[in-house]
């Protein structure tokens, strides 16, 4: 048997562990239930992979996000490992089939989401599988106090009750005292081996600043870092686009990423930046997951997080070579309202979610008592226009809904085209005796895509229709005969949500909440938001407000806005401005490298241009020689 070390050099090419990461390989290898605090960018995944490479049987992972089980079982799969994935958007034949592979040893990783836990089909292949570990990801999601509580998780401690020897492993980057109770107690972690890191980033300065002029001071920020690998978040597509769009007409090398772009320019934006092509990312929180790019200089909140742990993993992402990077935040009162606001947008009234809940089943025709297993795809957009709802409403009833256990919602992440072949060999030669037409195809299939009997093969129609030499419509139309003759199970590419419903519908589509699914989650998603209006007005160190917020007790910083404008005090600012003019510069690093507000930043810029020792031309501002 191969030593974690050498799984570590043979499979990942690493030479040494990262600190914390060989202890809880070898508390899993031992059959330890394990709890791991570790920040972003930790290396979590390799703490659970190696132990389930080196255990025998199938090690299940429970993850929230499809974009990220995707990720990993691609990883995984490119490094020889077999791997799947079961979540939200599959249909059932293919989730009968991976379940059965997984039953008869035919992975070492199965990917799913919460939401499959509660299914029969899970439950009694569960019980017939030889299960390794069960590892739970972003295992916040299971306190009803954490920024992302789902009731689904609440779910996972009961496998225990069919394989009470089961190894549990907790994995979080984000829980405080409170949180971290509540998963060791929701999960029945026995004999736990806790692992937590520290929060603290030493080389990250939080800086956090109100301006009447975002935009004007993103773009003078970048400007001057014209040469440095940013992140900016904005929390809507549109924002995205605008603040690209803004960055490129002033020369600065930025791509973008969000969810309502295509896989193929998601991919592309990503590489160019990964690559130091493009310098700037501006993305929405759809960004970053599963990303360790080490030299990003500053990561620029546009808009504010809606929680504490989500600023903190996106800040997190920049640093991650150790060296200095900056984490600057700029805000208005329009972020403090739309913070507010957010609670309404989030939780909608109860007879709006019901009303949802009923035209969601006229929509797709649906009969009382029927529903259970089907698979639909659902344009948001469209579907509200067409029931005169608000797209934010049908986004957030279903979300809910979603929690409540009615449905699946798979995210908008592209789903490519998939095929498995229904039939044996002497069935399918005598198929093609009879149709020798789409023999070419059913050829093509058995020679290039090795297990299609036995798996389900993403495929590019594309790209068979070219070596082929033939088209797209005539291989996208055989392999639709194929489906309908029953030969294979083919699925085509996807780019849109899908539903999946979980339970019948109703009588008289009564619909009932959970309260931990509403009332409960609405008033700790009041308290996350009060928590971030806190840490944007507050006036003590950022850096201990933060490290207070997750349980730790520290010293100034010495580093973020606040200290640095403590440090500056007794200064003149208007002195102080001058020494910094060595070289021309921009209200914004004035502000970051002083740490004063912008007003009085202005205020004294104005001053000095009445004194005439400064001049301000094309967003700079330089000394008068």
């Amino acid at each position: 048997m191969d030593s974690p070390h050498d799984i570590l050099k043979e499979t990942w090419g690493h030479d040494h562990f990262r600190l914390g990461q060989e202890a809880i390989i070898e508390d899993l290898i031992k059959g330890k239930d394990v709890f791991a605090l570790l920040p972003t960018g930790g290396g979590k995944s390799i703490c659970y992979q190696i132990p389930g490479i080196i255990k025998e049987g199938v090690t299940l992972v429970i993850s929230p996000l499809i974009s990220l089980m995707q990720d990993q079982v691609e990883q995984l799969v490119s490094r020889g490992i077999k791997a799947a994935a079961l979540y939200g958007g599959m249909s059932y034949r293919e989730i009968d089939i991976t379940l059965d592979n997984a039953k008869f040893g035919s992975y070492d990783f199965l990917y799913l989401s919460p939401e499959r836990l509660e299914t029969q089909i899970f439950i009694e292949r569960f019980k017939a599988m030889n299960v390794s570990q069960i590892i739970i990801d972003e295992a916040h999601c299971i306190s009803q106090w954490g920024h992302d509580f789902r009731p689904s998780y609440s779910k996972i401690s009961k496998l225990r009750e069919f394989k009470p020897n089961l190894t549990f492993a907790a994995f979080t980057a984000t829980a405080n005292e409170k949180v971290k109770t509540d998963i060791i107690n929701e999960l029945n972690l026995k004999d736990v081996r806790l692992h937590q890191s520290s929060f603290q980033r030493p080389n990250i300065a939080y800086r956090a600043f109100y301006t009447h002029s975002k935009k004007a001071r993103v773009l003078e920020f970048c400007l001057s870092l014209k040469n440095s690998c940013g992140i900016i978040y904005c929390q809507t597509r549109r924002g995205v686009r605008e603040i690209e769009s803004m960055l490129k007409s002033e020369g600065v090398s930025c791509g973008m990423y969000h969810g309502g772009m295509k896989n193929t320019e998601r991919k592309k934006s990503m590489q160019q930046w990964m690559q130091n092509h493009n310098k700037v990312m501006v993305a929405t929180n759809a960004f970053g997951m599963g990303i360790d790019k080490p030299d990003v200089r500053y990561v620029i909140h546009y808009d504010t997080s809606d929680s504490i742990e989500a600023y903190f993993q996106e800040s997190g992402r920049g640093g991650r070579d150790q060296q200095n990077a900056i984490a600057l935040l700029f805000y208005n009162e329009k972020d403090i309202k739309t913070l507010k606001k957010n609670v309404a947008i989030k939780f909608p009234d109860t007879h709006k979610i019901a009303k949802l809940y009923s035209k969601l089943f006229q929509h797709f025709n649906i009969a009382y008592g029927d529903g259970k297993d089907q698979v639909v795809e659902i344009n948001i957009q469209e579907f509200a226009t067409q029931h005169e709802l608000e797209t934010l409403l049908v986004y957030h009833g279903l979300k809910i809904l979603e929690l409540n256990g009615d449905l699946s919602l798979s995210e908008s992440v592209f789903h490519p085209a998939k095929i498995k072949l229904m039939v044996g060999t002497s069935e399918l030669y005598n198929f093609e005796i009879q149709h020798a037409s789409l023999k070419d195809l059913t050829q093509f299939l058995i020679r290039n895509f090795s297990g299609v009997f036995d798996l389900y093969k993403k495929i590019d129609i594309d790209q068979i229709a070219k070596l082929l030499k033939s088209n797209r419509p005539a291989i996208s139309k055989k392999l639709e005969q194929l489906h309908l003759y029953g030969i294979c199970d083919f699925i085509p590419a996807s780019t849109e949500p899908t539903i999946g419903f979980l339970r019948n519908r109703s009588q008289n589509d009564v619909l009932l909440l959970h309260p931990t699914v509403y009332g409960i989650r609405k008033n700790n998603y009041e308290s996350q938001i009060n928590s971030v209006i806190d840490f944007l007005k507050g006036e003590s160190c950022r850096t201990q407000y933060l490290l207070a917020y997750f349980g730790e007790v520290s010293d100034p910083c010495n580093t973020c806005d606040k200290c640095v404008s403590e440090k500056n005090k007794k200064e003149v600012l208007s002195d102080k401005i001058l020494t910094l003019l060595d070289k021309p510069s921009t209200i914004a690093t004035l502000m970051n490298q002083t740490g004063a507000k912008e007003i009085d930043i202005i205020e004294n810029i104005d001053y000095l241009q009445e004194e005439e020792k400064i001049t301000i031309e094309n967003h700079k501002v330089s000394l008068i020689s």
